[in-house]
């Protein structure tokens, strides 16, 4: 910073250190004028540098005609490429580049800059100011510093957290603080009463709503990795500590809840116009996860215990006795009727596996009216062991994605439904894979004449239902 060329490379009037806003000279005629300067020597310096900003916004055409210059530069010449998008930028390129990644400075180490700075101007600053500052910065310690010069001049005594707000129209910290707090109490009133107030202060829905995803993500770190929160979260430590007794309110799968409803949320926000509507139903939401909510409008009086359902009293009527059997003894008057104390005995019908075999195709077809994705997985198996009201149904090897599939809670009190309607009795089923056996399919003609239908069939297991 004391020769020559540095300052005036310092004070942007060197002409050996060219910079090129690659946004807009991006076509090949730029690139063609830069390859006929680059003949030119240096005038004082021993290098001529051309830094070309944001070069992934050169075109296909631009890079190409630029990739001559860079297999065979002049010795004097060097290139310096900055992009936010080095995906971008064609591989030809990088391959004869170096390449160095900036990575953005963590917050605690941009309030520790900013603090010193504001010690030697001896300015009196909120210590949320600063960390205020560092959020607003995005990593950039350039832009910190611009946003802290700000404040000096929009109040030169003393910074407060207001001023930050009012100028940089940020939302407070303590905002999502407050939001997650009253949600998590079940405090529906007061989530919406702070969503109005955020709406009054004219704050924007998207950015209250990525802050806050910001948030949960934080609650998150400190449920799973506590012990690295320091590290994970960019955060103070008395901030990290407000967290922390948050998030032993919350169960993991609260959180996660609690983030899939802020993504509906901003979806929701993109195709409205209305600020509050998202937020407030965000709000309701969130209110009503996890544990026994009670979430009412006003007071009123608990409601009466029900009554226990009243006993069924069954009206069957005794059938005729049967020629020479005993007569049944003489009723006590004293007792109960036995009819309407005992209730029925259950049926017990008792069934072969051949029985079920025989009425194997009659299931298929009733499950297929009910489901038809059920009946074409229970195709690929068949009735192998029935004991007592067990009924065994095996799959072959092969198929166990159908065999899941029917094993869902669901999908098994539909199959059974349909097996006891078909049978006109009270079965039980198991699933299990079975060695040896093979799937009862026939091919379809499909699956002969068209090898890409085939291939297909082989891979995912599969089966032509229907031809059209």
């Amino acid at each position: 910073g004391v020769c020559s060329a540095c300052r005036e490379i310092a004070d942007g009037r060197s002409l050996d250190v060219i910079e090129i806003d690659g946004a807009s000279n991006r076509g090949i005629d730029e690139i063609r004028t830069l390859r006929e300067n680059v003949k030119f020597a240096p005038l004082n310096g021993r290098c001529k540098v051309y830094i070309i900003d944001e070069v992934h916004m050169l075109t296909a055409e631009a890079f190409n005609a630029l990739l001559k210059t860079l297999e065979e530069p002049p010795a004097y010449v060097k290139f310096v490429f900055a992009t936010t998008q080095p995906q971008k930028v064609l591989p030809t390129i990088l391959s004869r580049c170096q390449r160095f990644d900036f990575v953005r400075i963590p917050n605690l180490k941009i309030i520790e800059k900013l603090k010193e700075i504001s010690r030697q101007e001896t300015v009196s600053i909120d210590q949320d100011v600063f960390l205020a500052i560092a959020k607003a910065a995005e990593g950039s310690l350039r832009d910190a510093e611009s946003i802290l010069d700000q404040m000096f001049s929009f109040s030169q005594q003393e910074i407060r957290l207001s001023d930050v707000i009012a100028v940089l129209g940020i939302i407070e910290p303590d905002m999502f603080y407050g939001f997650v707090e009253r949600v998590t109490a079940h405090d529906i009133a007061g989530g919406i009463d702070l969503v109005a107030a955020l709406v009054g202060q004219g704050k924007d829905a998207h950015t209250f709503l990525e802050g806050l995803l910001e948030y949960y993500r934080h609650l998150m770190v400190l449920k799973v990795a506590r012990a690295s929160a320091e590290r994970l979260i960019d955060l103070p430590g008395e901030a990290i500590k407000k967290m922390l007794r948050q998030s032993e309110a919350l169960t993991l799968a609260d959180i996660m809840t609690s983030i899939s409803h802020i993504f509906a949320a901003q979806e929701m926000a993109r195709k409205m116009r209305s600020a509050g509507i998202p937020l407030e139903v965000l709000a309701v939401k969130l209110a009503h996860i996890g544990g026994k909510r009670s979430a009412s409008v006003g007071t009123s009086s608990p409601a009466a215990p029900a009554k226990p359902p009243a006993p069924e009293v069954r009206d069957v009527r005794p059938s005729a006795p049967v020629k020479g059997s005993p007569a049944p003894p003489p009723a006590d008057p004293a007792a109960p009727a036995a009819s309407s104390m005992i209730p029925d005995p259950p049926s017990s019908v008792c069934f072969s596996i051949e029985e079920v075999k025989e009425k194997w195709a009659a299931l298929l077809q009733n499950l297929s009216q009910v489901k038809m994705s059920l009946a074409t997985y229970l195709r690929e198996a068949s009735p192998v062991l029935l004991e007592k009201d067990m009924l065994t149904i095996g799959f072959p090897k092969g198929a166990v994605f159908f065999k899941e599939a029917l094993a869902h809670k669901d999908n098994m009190k539909i199959l059974e439904g349909a097996l006891n309607a078909v049978m006109n009795g009270s079965l039980r089923l198991k699933l299990e894979i079975v060695d040896g056996l093979s799937a009862s399919r026939e091919p379809a003609v499909a699956e002969q004449d068209d090898p890409f239908i085939k291939s297909a069939l082989d891979l995912f297991q599969g089966k032509v239902i229907k031809k059209a």
